[in-house]
Formats: structure tokens, sequence, C-alpha cells
């Protein structure tokens, strides 16, 4: 076929195109509606189409197309491969083991280099979470996978954002112009070789030392044998190495999926560098949220962490160095606990401190109501002492009264007889006066009784 070019965008077509073979020399030969958004609710489909547009007759060609999300899959397969071959080469240079490989030179170099101290608390960042990858908290390993999986997660939002379906609306940016009346495109990009330049002048800077210092990691690793501290090490140099790989692999594809400006892509490569320091910002959050908890963490990773695991010179050590290197840190780890322990010693010595002193207080108030107590008790003894010693005169003087009445009684007694006796010579008979005379003393000590009852 001679057909040059096909333009048959902007007719409100539907349906599928048929492939029409043509000799089009550039990318706008063949243009159809089959981009979205779309005036229905299904593009056109035209699969031999070397350029689609929208409805705003905003287009891009078909040569754009490309899995960023299976691309995103096998990146991380390699560089995974790369971090465990970097482990790998480490472990065989230190038994002695030569790989002639200009790269791994290079790494070695990196990573034994004098006025590059590789100490591992330093390497992996003594200002985030990601240092926690060293600890034996497992709260604090908690965290720092919550912040790596948010991270990723955060990236891939972006990466799936960045691929480009004609069939389903994405924030990819069509970066040419078709319009109906005019044959030619009109390329609406204005990102220039400086906006470039920036971006990979913020890539470079921001992401080079994480992933840097992920290799030193990895390649240090192997320095502490087979033991728990060279699987943290290994570790933590993996998520760094990944999580800095996969920010700027995101970075890459969604700048040239939707940045058409310099200014959209500084901007988008700020935002998505943002990303990459929430463990940076967690870790001041922790700083202030649970300072103690944070320091206790620091000071253990410090404690076993304190020696280098990437100084390594170019005389490599003998092959009992491993295995002293493993004994030293099952040694460091074992104090650490015995400081553990200690600490909770202290703290439980500090809170039974408190318990006696509140034990103490409540003796101390027990002690003074029982004296109160007391004191309220001894004067009701001294009243009932007075009440006694005040009966006792009064019954002194009721007895007194009592032996007067009992005098006058004989008194009265004696008088009845005399009566008796002289009644002989008065006018009443003998029994009238004795009758009279027992009358009296009747009464006087019924009187008597009386008295001695008041």
């Amino acid at each position: 076929s001679k057909l040059e070019m096909m333009h048959l965008h902007g007719n409100r077509l539907r349906g599928t195109v048929p492939i029409i073979a043509s000799k089009g020399i550039n990318e706008s030969s063949f243009i159809a509606d089959c981009g979205s958004p779309s005036d229905f609710d299904t593009p056109v489909d035209c699969p031999n189409c070397t350029m689609c547009c929208n409805r705003l007759q905003q287009c891009d060609t078909q040569d754009e197309i490309f899995q960023v999300e299976t691309l995103a899959i096998k990146v991380m397969f390699g560089v995974l491969g790369f971090l465990l071959l970097v482990a790998m080469t480490s472990l065989l240079r230190k038994r002695k083991m030569t790989l002639d490989s200009s790269l791994f030179h290079f790494i070695f170099g990196l990573c034994t280099r004098k006025e590059s101290p590789c100490d591992v608390y330093d390497a992996i960042g003594k200002d985030s979470v990601y240092c926690f990858f060293l600890s034996s908290n497992f709260t604090a390993w908690v965290l720092a996978i919550g912040v790596l999986l948010a991270q990723g997660v955060c990236f891939v939002f972006f990466i799936q954002a960045a691929s480009l379906d004609f069939g389903a609306e994405k924030d990819w940016v069509y970066k040419f112009m078709c319009p109906r009346d005019n044959d030619n495109c009109t390329d609406t990009s204005d990102v220039n070789e400086r906006g470039w330049i920036y971006f990979v002048i913020l890539l470079v800077v921001h992401l080079t030392r994480d992933m840097v210092n992920g290799l030193k990691l990895v390649w240090g690793a192997p320095r502490y044998g087979l033991s728990r501290k060279s699987f943290q090490v290994l570790f933590g140099g993996i998520f760094l190495f990944s999580v800095t790989a996969l920010a700027l692999y995101s970075s890459v594809v969604y700048n040239i999926a939707v940045s058409r400006s310099n200014i959209e892509l500084i901007f988008n490569t700020v935002i998505l560098l943002f990303v990459t320091d929430l463990d940076e910002k967690l870790y001041d959050t922790m700083h202030v949220v649970t300072p103690r908890w944070l320091g206790n963490v620091t000071e253990e990773i410090d404690l076993v962490f304190k020696e280098s695991a990437c100084d390594v010179s170019e005389n490599n050590p003998n092959p009992g160095d491993l295995e002293t290197d493993t004994r030293k840190g099952e040694i460091d780890i074992l104090i650490n606990d015995i400081r553990r322990e200690l600490e909770a010693l202290k703290k439980e010595r500090v809170i039974k401190m408190e318990e006696i002193g509140r034990l103490k207080e409540d003796i101390r108030g027990v002690r003074e109501n029982f004296i109160s107590d007391q004191a309220k008790k001894d004067k009701e003894i001294d009243s009932l002492k007075k009440y006694i010693l005040g009966t006792r005169q009064k019954l002194k003087k009721k007895q007194a009264k009592n032996e007067v009445g009992i005098v006058n009684l004989k008194k009265s007694a004696l008088n009845v007889s005399g009566e008796i006796k002289d009644g002989d010579a008065g006018d009443l008979t003998r029994e009238e006066r004795e009758d009279v005379a027992v009358e009296r003393a009747k009464n006087d000590l019924h009187d008597l009784r009386t008295k001695i009852e008041k």
C-alpha cells in the first residue's frame, strides 16, 4: 500500500479499526481516538495505530507502552540478586578466595577506604528507624518493618500510576497535541536538558549515601560469621539498598509519565524523595514521644555494634578471627542482657522502696491513731477515777449519817425501854404503853431507812 498518513481522530468513531498496511514514516502516520478519556465508554480499538488521542486532542505514541509494574519486579529481583552476590563475594574474600572482577574490586575499595569509616551503626543511620534492625527489641523491629512497608507501598502507588494504558484513565500525561485540522502533531513537553540535570543532581545527592551504605552493610555482614549480628547487618543493608533502589526507579518512571515541564519534574522528584525521609521523621517522633525507650534501644545497638563492620584492610584476618569475632559478639550480647537485667532489678528496687515508704506512712498513721485513742482512754479512766472517788466520799458521808441514825435509834430504843419500865405508874396500862413504844420504834426505823435510801 502507498498510504503514508491516516488521521481518524476527532471523528467520534467507535468499534475496531482494521489493520491497514501503510508506509508511514513518522510517529503520527496513523492516528485514531483510542486514548482516554474518550467520548464513549470504550475508546476505539486500534492495534495498528502509531498514536492514540483522547477527546481533548491530546495524543501519545504506542511506543511508550511498557509494563512498568513488571519491570519494577524484575528490577527488584535483580537488586536482590546483586546484593546477595556482593555478600557471597565478601564471604569468599574473607576466606582468602579471590575473584577477578573490576566491579567487586570497586565495591571492595568503596567499603575499605581509609577516609570513609564503615561503622555499622553510622552506615545504617543513627537518625533513622532502620537502625532498629540492629536491635533485639521486637517492638523496634515492628516499627522498622512498618516504615519499610509504608515506603514500599507508597512507591508502588507511584509506579502503578506511571503506566500508560490507553484504555483507562491514569496519571500519564499525553505529550503531543494533534489538532483535527493539522497534519502535524506538536510536542507539548517543555522538559529539557537542564531539568533532567537537576533531576539527576537531586537523586544523586539524596540517594547515593543510602545506596553506598547499603552496599557497605551487605559487604561487611560476613565479618560476624554465622551469628545473629551477621543476619541483622545483612538484612539492614538489603532493606536500605532495596528501598533506595525502588525510590530511584519510581522517581524515573513517574517523571517520564507525568512531568511535562522542568518545574513539574523537580516538584515530583522532591515529593518522591520526601517519602524516603519517613524513617528519619519517625525516629524524630519517637525521640519526642518515648525518649527513654528510644535511649534503651540505641544504647543496646551502640554497645553491640560499636566496632566497624566494613573497615577491612587489605591484610585479611586469619580464619580463626571469624570465630573470635563471633564469640566477641556473643559476649557483647551477654553483657547487654546482663545490663538489661540489672536495669530491671534497679527499677524493681525503686518500686519496692516506694512500697516500703508507703508502708512506713501507713504505720506512722496507725501509731498516731493509737496514741490518740490511748489519750482518749486515759482521759476516760481519769474521769472514772474521779467519779469513783466522789462516789466513795458520798458513801462515807451516807455511812456517817447512817451511824448517827443508828445511834439515835438506839437512844429511841432506850427511851422506849425506859418508858416501858415506867409505864406502870401512868394512866395507860402496860400493854398500851408497849404498843406505843413499838409504834414509835417502827416510825424511827422507817425514817432511818428512808434516809439511807436517799
